[in-house]
């Protein structure tokens, strides 16, 4: 690369980084008591997206397909992992918490196997035990929880909720929501989430959310923004979803699709291994019907 290209890069860089370095908007202070109000509200968005519905479901099989930025990326390379993670088939056991990705991309296939307990990952057939790359893996497949179960989410242990006033997206008014995890994403100690609640119609709209559960992404902030929402079984599922790192730099990172859904397949955990998908958990997942 010519030294004039690598000089503008790195003024591109620069204004990047000093503009976006002012701009932290998940709050670090201590939250000691969950806000009741903050409760209320999330309680009305899992209403809003299905309610009682949601109880019904014991697992999820689920198809996306995606497309990574052109910078984004490069600042997060272990979490991106490209070169595996453009497609995948997902399975998750929901009230267990247990999620197993099936990864494809130009590089082969990447399978995963996350439990509240630990984490296994394989790249093409073979186990590895390289601990960052297990610690990203973790941390995608717990963030990857969230974006599908949206409010019902943060039905799980070790949630503190306060409300932080409200902000815009995208010409919709929001109510935000601070979520505090203990543990974070992956194995994170703990990690902060602020979700967006639409105030008209409760959904969830976005989350701007914390990486600390990998040294090279801690002090990151990223957003997911969710749309095209479909009502499958009683529920509302976001199937579109897009991701931009917001700290230390604003960039698009990655724009995903749901393709395919369905709801208590009958698949158990010994159904999901690093060593592949079984029994149950093998078809892929049923494709979401075109819209009329």
């Amino acid at each position: 690369m010519k030294i004039s290209t690598l000089r503008r890069l790195g003024a591109a860089m620069s204004c990047l980084l000093l503009g976006a370095c002012a701009s932290p908007q998940i709050p670090t202070g201590a939250i000691n008591r969950a806000d009741p109000g903050a409760v209320a509200l999330v309680e009305s968005s899992k209403v809003a997206h299905g309610g009682k519905a949601f109880a019904r479901v014991r697992d999820l099989s689920v198809r996306y397909e995606g497309q990574w930025g052109a910078l984004g990326p490069r600042f997060q390379p272990v979490l991106a992992d490209t070169g595996y993670r453009r497609s995948s088939e997902e399975r998750l056991l929901v009230s267990a918490r247990i999620i197993a990705q099936e990864h494809s991309g130009p590089s082969g296939r990447k399978l995963v196997v996350r439990s509240p307990a630990q984490v296994d990952v394989a790249y093409n057939g073979t186990v590895i035990d390289d601990q960052d790359q297990k610690r990203a893996a973790a941390l995608v497949a717990d963030a990857y929880q969230m974006f599908l179960l949206g409010p019902f989410y943060f039905n799980r242990p070790g949630v503190t909720l306060s409300s932080q006033g409200s902000a815009m997206v995208n010409r919709v008014l929001c109510d935000r929501i601070l979520a505090v995890l203990q543990p974070g994403f992956g194995f994170a100690g703990e990690d902060r989430v602020l979700l967006f609640i639409d105030r008209s119609s409760k959904r969830l709209v976005r989350v701007r959310m914390t990486l600390n559960g990998l040294e090279s992404t801690q002090g990151a902030e990223v957003d997911v923004t969710f749309g095209d929402h479909r009502r499958i079984g009683g529920i509302l599922w976001a199937t579109d979803f897009d991701e931009r790192i917001r700290l230390p730099f604003d960039l698009h990172a990655h724009h995903w699709k749901m393709t395919g859904l369905e709801i208590n397949r009958g698949f158990r955990s010994t159904d999901l291994s690093a060593s592949g998908l079984k029994g149950r958990a093998t078809p892929p997942a049923a494709p979401l019907r075109v819209r009329e």
